[in-house]
């Protein structure tokens, strides 16, 4: 399963060092999916967006839809949108 997410939502996390990532639950398609992602795949995550600001970077988070919508395995990936010349 593959979702974009919002990079300003994304962003307003709050994660001090040593937490754990806290579990999510997003709403998508008429389904609550959940799930956890790494924690420090959560702080760099949160670093590229507060780097390059939310407009800049593209959230997508990755897994494998298991039974009761759950996310196993559940990664984020952040890319940095590339600039027009």
């Amino acid at each position: 399963m593959t979702l974009v997410l919002d990079a300003a939502v994304l962003g307003k996390i709050e994660l001090p060092t040593g937490a754990p990532a806290p579990l999510f639950v997003i709403e998508a398609g008429g389904r609550r999916v959940s799930g956890q992602v790494s924690a420090k795949g959560l702080r760099k995550a949160i670093a590229t967006i507060a780097e390059h600001g939310p407009e800049q970077v593209a959230v997508i988070l990755q897994g494998k839809l298991e039974p009761g919508d759950v996310i196993a395995k559940a990664g984020l990936v952040v890319q940095v949108k590339a600039t027009k010349t």
